[in-house]
């Protein structure tokens, strides 16, 4: 509950209208956003090279699927379980009146940073393709991700307690973990015929996981019928 009404509340005469122009900027923006993709997309495509059209046709569409995995898991599962627990801590001593425009800065703010950092796998895929880092130096790193990744959590989740905490880190961890293996299957290999094949193989296997993703989420949020 975020107030006693259900619903959150505005305490000055602008708040509303001021919280109602910022989400229609940015729900304008987020629907913008495919059409800038695809007409970048179509003005890049004619000055690549044939393996550059390949991997662009790949990476355009798992960019913006691997951020609405981000952003759907921060908006149907994150925000829900910490917002539980918020609003739920110390109700016996004072009652929730959650400002919109408050709501709506943790929502937008929860929602970008786990959409970005669900791009993960393919910034350290894109990196090993440029020769900029190696599969072998992000192996290196494997050591500091756990650490890493609950540092984030605690930086990025509205609340400080563990299960909020553990919700972001696993993610993060399994998301590295992704990113080792893209970054493996993405090393140059001089041209040789496998290399590309286990590339097409991989691609195809990672958009279908983010695919499957996004619509168990939707599903468990009962967008697509699911049990909510």
């Amino acid at each position: 509950m975020l107030s006693p009404a259900g619903s959150p509340v505005f305490v000055a005469p602008t708040e509303m209208f001021s919280a109602t122009v910022h989400l229609s900027l940015m729900g304008g923006l987020v629907a913008a956003l495919p059409v800038i993709s695809v007409g970048f997309f179509r003005l890049l495509i004619p000055l690549l090279p044939a393996g550059g059209r390949r991997f662009a046709i790949f990476f355009f569409p798992a960019v913006g699927l691997s951020y609405l995995a981000g952003a759907s898991f921060a908006y149907l599962v994150l925000l829900p379980a910490g917002l539980s627990f918020l609003l739920s801590f110390g109700t016996n001593i004072a009652t929730p009146m959650i400002r919109i425009s408050e709501y709506m800065s943790l929502v937008t703010a929860m929602v970008i940073w786990l959409g970005l950092l669900f791009e993960l796998p393919l910034v350290m895929f894109l990196m090993a393709r440029l020769r900029l880092v190696s599969h072998t130096r992000w192996k290196t790193y494997r050591k500091f991700v756990p650490v890493t990744a609950f540092i984030l959590a605690a930086i990025i989740t509205p609340t400080f307690d563990i299960i909020n905490q553990v919700l972001v880190a696993i993610p993060l961890i399994v998301l590295f973990e992704i990113g080792l293996f893209l970054s493996w299957v993405g090393r140059p290999t001089d041209g040789k015929r496998w290399g590309a094949l286990w590339i097409v193989l991989t691609e195809a296997v990672f958009l279908s996981v983010l695919i499957a993703a996004v619509v168990a989420l939707l599903f468990y949020a009962g967008v697509l019928g699911g049990v909510r």
